[in-house]
């Protein structure tokens, strides 16, 4: 087993920061002809980057780069063309003469979730963002102060991202006690544990709460959801016995090949999705009135849980044993407990976007194929909650999503993949018709197909109930990578 430099990952690898149930995400670019002040200021942000070993409980910092932001600060032409295509290439290119680009069809980045329509991060404004910063605190008032201390320190080197009106693209997040997103389910319940990790090998004992830190990993738990950590870090071994990092591209003052850059860090993904929350209530109440003929409570929570794959408390509908008051279960399988989905529907979501046994020859060559294509998930709602009783809240028109974060060594085989082929794939496991029911993209006749005797509901999906309102491809880079990319003799 790789034993991973864990003092040189930032702590987002590891941690949700649980305990730190307010953020914010601060996009900024570096002034233009400063690239002196810049590698100062990031040399100084090297300091106070939030390692994973640390064990912050009032505030915590970690910093991503975009492939401009890289270039910026005089990056060698060897060591950003290591990086990944996708990477370098961005999240939204600008369409072709015959319509959008491939990376867009491939996200399913089309209609209403056009780049064309982002708030930032597309095609029209906002676009050259060179960097993040993720701020964690315990309070409101201490992120506040958190971020306007943030945008201080970084005063002549960089400056807040701003949108066309001249607001500051400043995305807050808030995990709320209960752990429930907009549409009213728990979040962040499955994720990979990477191998050798804290969380993988150290015996625990029951948390005060703390979902990363529960009790000690089954034995079942181990099989489906430890990964290699080439997986999610780059420079070592993932699950093809393979690293995504070779050589360095970048020079020290005498002129020998220095670190690579790129070991210890990893991608990740920024996606700012919207909920259409009271859509979403209006579909569930008009397809339980299909399928079971009523609209009470039980028959709404029935296909809402249909619809996810889980019940709103994230229990999931695969047959395990549980009891009333037992802890969401991870540690099942669908292929021989719910192979044909009369349980969990084989469209849902968490089945698309996980298919742990299902896809393949064979469930145990299926499990091994999944673990190739795992992300870690980091994502926070925003914006405030809709009041699910009166399907009203004080500010009717306020925006509410998440702000989805996935971490993952191979963008183009981990996360598009999974957007791709899975979640917005109309033939997924067999199907004819459909795309995630949660998912942003749609196609004409598109359709949600609950298994049931003697014979399935096809029922027809409107619109979305989700819409990308922008994004970006960003470098979660090491510490000591930071160190290094703020030298001034970086060639």
């Amino acid at each position: 087993m790789e034993k991973v430099e864990w003092e040189d990952v930032q702590r987002l690898v590891l941690s949700g920061y649980p305990k730190l149930p307010f953020s914010a995400y601060l996009f900024w670019h570096f002034e233009p002809d400063k690239v002196d002040a810049a590698k100062r200021w990031m040399g100084s942000l090297a300091e106070r980057l939030t390692c994973a070993v640390a064990r912050g409980d009032r505030q915590a910092i970690n910093l991503a780069l975009t492939a401009s932001g890289l270039k910026h600060i005089t990056v060698s032409d060897s060591a950003l063309n290591s990086f990944s295509p996708e990477f370098l290439e961005g999240m939204a290119p600008k369409p072709t003469a015959v319509g959008p680009s491939r990376r867009s069809n491939i996200l399913g980045d089309l209609g209403d979730s056009s780049p064309e329509f982002w708030e930032w991060g597309g095609w029209n404004g906002s676009r050259d963002i060179d960097g993040m910063l993720l701020l964690y605190a315990s309070d409101r008032s201490s992120l506040m102060a958190f971020v306007d201390a943030e945008i201080k320190a970084m005063a002549g080197a960089a400056k807040p991202a701003s949108r066309q009106n001249g607001e500051r693209i400043v995305l807050e997040g808030r995990v709320y006690e209960d752990r429930k997103e907009h549409f009213g389910f728990k979040d962040g319940i499955s994720q990979p544990m990477i191998e050798g990790s804290p969380r993988a090998s150290k015996k625990r004992k029951k948390s005060s709460g703390d979902p990363e830190e529960n009790k000690e990993l089954t034995a079942d738990e181990k099989r489906i959801h430890l990964v290699k950590p080439g997986e999610f870090i780059l420079g070592y071994r993932n699950e093809r016995r393979i690293r995504i990092s070779s050589i360095s591209g970048t020079k020290d003052s005498k002129g020998a090949e220095a670190r690579d850059i790129r070991r210890n860090g990893t991608y990740l993904v920024f996606r700012q999705l919207e909920q259409d929350v009271r859509a979403f209530n209006d579909f569930v109440v008009s397809t339980a009135e299909r399928v079971y003929g009523r609209a009470d409570e039980p028959a709404r929570e029935e296909i809402a849980a249909r619809l996810v794959g889980r019940t709103r408390e994230g229990h999931p509908l695969v047959p395990v044993d549980r009891g009333p008051d037992a802890s969401p279960r991870n540690d099942f399988l669908y292929h021989f407990d719910d192979r044909f989905g009369m349980a969990c529907p084989i469209g849902a979501h968490i089945r698309r976007a996980n298919p742990r046994d299902t896809i393949g020859p064979d469930a145990d060559t299926a499990l091994r194929l999944s673990k190739m294509h795992r992300i870690i998930r980091r994502g926070r709602p925003y914006g405030e909650r809709l009041d699910a009783e009166r399907n009203s809240s004080a500010g009717k028109q306020a925006s509410r999503g998440i702000s989805f974060i996935a971490l993952n060594a191979d963008i183009a085989g981990q996360f598009e993949m999974i957007q791709h082929s899975w979640l917005n794939n109309t033939h997924f496991g067999g199907l004819h018709a459909g795309t995630d029911p949660f998912g942003h993209f749609s196609c004409a006749g598109d359709v949600v197909t609950i298994q049931d005797r003697p014979t399935n509901h096809y029922v027809d999906r409107p619109r979305p109930f989700v819409r990308v309102r922008g994004g970006a491809y960003f470098f979660l880079p090491g510490i000591e990578a930071v160190r290094a990319l703020a030298r001034p003799e970086l060639v």
